[in-house]
């Protein structure tokens, strides 16, 4: 357990225990044939050991050790690309401290958070709950030299084309935003907004744009799909806009861009900067109302 100050009456935990225990029960499973065996070794070794982030992700994100070693088993040139990757995490935590500490300046409001890096079965990048931040390594630590050709479809392809190992630093600062926020959005325009608040955070926080494949294909598109969304931006069924990258047939994840450039469009028609951020921050996004203001004031 690696433990960092943010300031004097802050700590914020950075865990990456379950990084070495995956890798261990990885390296025993190879030496087993019997595939029942490999499932009562990976839940010794991994997830007997597992940190309450890692039974938290399993959770959320409904797997198992049945589920790791199928996927293990399943695309054996992916976990040998991305090990590395997932090693370089502790060399990280002082970035991750120090954007922290940019975070408090821009939102001194800003709550401690948990953040556990521990290894899914390739379920989710990461993920929040309450005050703790989940990170699946082996999908945020992903690259353009990470080995894909052994996936059904191009969802990682997507996602990792355009990542370098620091792209890690936004993914773990967008979840911690998710965590200082409320309300469960009802309608797609809350829950774009939700989404894209944590991007455009991200981005002040970092003081560089981002370069996610959805916000570079939403900034080639803009209008055309300003224009969709406009027509079902009150609907409740999300899954034109958001967590489809296995589905989309162009770019997945549009509503994040969508919701990002809604933020943008606020904060830059605000006269008081540092309220901007608390309004993005702090809105209610399962108030229709409170959304659809903030929607109108952001010149969208």
């Amino acid at each position: 357990m690696s433990t960092i100050n943010v300031q004097a009456q802050d700590t914020s935990h950075v865990i990456t225990n379950d990084i070495d225990n995956f890798w261990k029960a990885f390296d025993s499973i190879q030496t087993i044939s019997v595939k029942q065996q490999q499932v009562a070794v990976m839940k010794a070794l991994y997830i007997d050991n597992g940190t309450d982030g890692l039974r938290t992700f399993m959770r959320l994100r409904n797997f198992d050790e049945t589920r790791l070693v199928d996927v293990i088993e399943k695309y054996p040139k992916y976990w040998r690309s991305i090990r590395n990757n997932t090693l370089a995490i502790k060399p990280k935590i002082q970035s991750f401290e120090k954007y922290i500490r940019e975070f408090k300046l821009i939102f001194p409001e800003l709550r401690p958070a948990t953040i556990y890096f521990t290894i899914g079965a390739i379920r989710a990048a990461g993920t929040v709950e309450d005050s703790i931040v989940l990170i699946g390594t082996e999908i945020a630590m992903g690259n353009k030299h990470t080995e894909v050709s052994e996936f059904p479809n191009a969802r990682l392809a997507n996602f990792f084309k355009n990542q370098d190992t620091n792209n890690i630093i936004p993914i773990v600062i967008h979840e911690y935003v998710h965590t200082q926020q409320k309300g469960e959005a009802k309608i797609l325009l809350g829950q774009c907004i939700y989404e894209g608040a944590c991007d455009f955070i991200t981005e002040l926080i970092l003081k560089t744009p981002l370069n996610n494949s959805y916000l570079e294909y939403g900034r080639m598109h803009e209008k055309e799909l300003m224009d969709v969304f406009k027509k079902e931006m009150l609907n409740e069924d999300f899954s034109n806009w958001l967590y489809n990258g296995t589905t989309a047939t162009t770019m997945g994840d549009l509503g994040y861009f969508i919701g990002y450039t809604i933020c943008k469009g606020y904060y830059r028609n605000s006269n008081n900067k540092a309220k901007a951020i608390r309004d993005i921050i702090r809105l209610d996004y399962a108030d229709q109302p409170a959304v659809l203001q903030f929607l109108s004031l952001s010149g969208f």
